[in-house]
């Protein structure tokens, strides 16, 4: 993993997942981090320039040793489009992303972050505006009742763990206390699971509750988990995909970073 893509508009949410892109690129050898900003149409000269200069102070900050290396690149158009050009174009192996979550008395509580999530097929780790701190020593990774659909994307997830040398422990929750407990599925997954993750796989935890997201949140703060994977169905090929009613909930109140393995 050397290439890394963030969407950046000098936001405070931009910002921040900046910060936490250059000490996560650390951990890999000869990374760069590419910031791209979009506009709807494109920009009249003097507000590239304004831009361009922005960006050169920034980069300028950013100049020290052992440092990733930091370009920046401007996109025109749909968001999620010029996301996915740049995802091509540059060699993109990871998409990072800030979100400020959803308002509380929203109407519509969706995001850019939320939705291009729901968009992309691309993996995305989506950093909140109000998460300072680095570190990465447990993952959670999140699953379904159901056999993985795309075991393939397993393998980002062992990436990121072999790199920071983090625990990655699973959870399952289950609304109908009937369905909790160890099933054929789950066993399929375990096999998997200990295929793809190795040594970092740690164990596989089965929870109740009516609400998914509180039993995922109730896990992460008992076990002080550092970071919390997903693996949505909404671009499923090989099953009926969903409309990504959870994954959209998890990226809108995590309080911590979520990789989103698409």
């Amino acid at each position: 993993m050397k290439n890394l893509l963030i969407p950046f508009d000098f936001s405070d949410v931009s910002m921040n997942a900046l910060d936490y892109a250059v000490k996560f690129a650390a951990r890999c050898e000869k990374a760069s981090i590419s910031l791209l900003y979009i506009s709807k149409t494109k920009l009249e000269k003097d507000k590239e320039n304004e831009l361009k200069n922005k960006f050169e102070a920034l980069l300028q900050k950013h100049e020290k040793p052992n440092a990733p290396v930091i370009n920046y690149n401007f996109g025109v158009g749909n968001f999620s489009d010029a996301i996915i050009d740049a995802h091509s174009s540059l060699d993109i192996d990871l998409v990072l992303m800030g979100t400020s979550g959803a308002e509380k008395e929203a109407e519509s509580p969706v995001t850019r972050t939320s939705k291009l999530v729901l968009e992309v097929d691309l993996p995305v780790l989506v950093i909140p505006v109000n998460y300072k701190l680095f570190r990465l020593e447990k993952i959670l990774l999140a699953l379904g009742e159901d056999v993985m659909h795309d075991t393939s994307t397993l393998n980002l997830l062992l990436d990121v763990s072999s790199r920071f040398k983090a625990e990655v422990d699973v959870l399952t929750v289950s609304r109908n206390p009937e369905n909790a407990g160890y099933s054929e599925a789950d066993e399929a997954n375990e096999r998997t699971l200990q295929y793809y993750l190795e040594m970092f796989y740690s164990h596989h935890s089965f929870a109740e509750n009516e609400d998914i997201l509180q039993g995922i949140d109730d896990y992460i703060k008992k076990h002080e988990v550092d970071l919390l994977s997903i693996m949505p169905k909404t671009h499923a090929k090989i099953s009926t995909p969903s409309k990504g009613k959870l994954t959209m909930e998890v990226i809108l109140k995590s309080e911590i970073p979520v990789l989103v393995l698409d």
